[in-house]
């Protein structure tokens, strides 16, 4: 059975999230999209921002989407500690590794909605 589908064909849960992927933007440029686009939505915290790496292009993008969903899910359910992050601004955090086995790189910036490098 592919992590893609269960046993009756149907598609991944984690396929039907709303996820931005970004390619080629410096940090800076990150955070002020993931603001824009946050502001469009009701609830931002269900959204999943990502920035490409070098494993996840190569990747196929249902496999990185659910890979990206795991995370996602592990940093709602265990926020990182926000006041022992050095650097970041307001509810911008940092968090290194992640809850799925990706490749240990998150970015978790602003509003709960969970970033990460992907």
């Amino acid at each position: 059975m592919s992590d893609e589908a269960n046993t009756q064909g149907e598609k991944h849960p984690s396929l039907e999230n709303k996820v931005v992927i970004m390619n080629g933007f410096d940090y800076e440029e990150i955070t002020r999209i993931m603001r824009a686009v946050k502001a469009l939505f009701d609830n931002p915290r269900d959204l999943i921002f990502a920035k490409t790496t070098d494993s996840s292009l190569e990747m196929k993008l249902s496999e990185l989407i659910i890979d990206m969903s795991e995370d996602h899910e592990y940093l709602k359910n265990n926020p990182p500690n926000m006041n022992s992050r050095r650097g970041a601004g307001a509810g911008e955090t940092e968090d290194t590794g992640s809850g799925s086995g990706g490749n240990g790189e998150t970015d978790d910036t602003g509003s709960g909605s969970g970033g990460t490098d992907t």
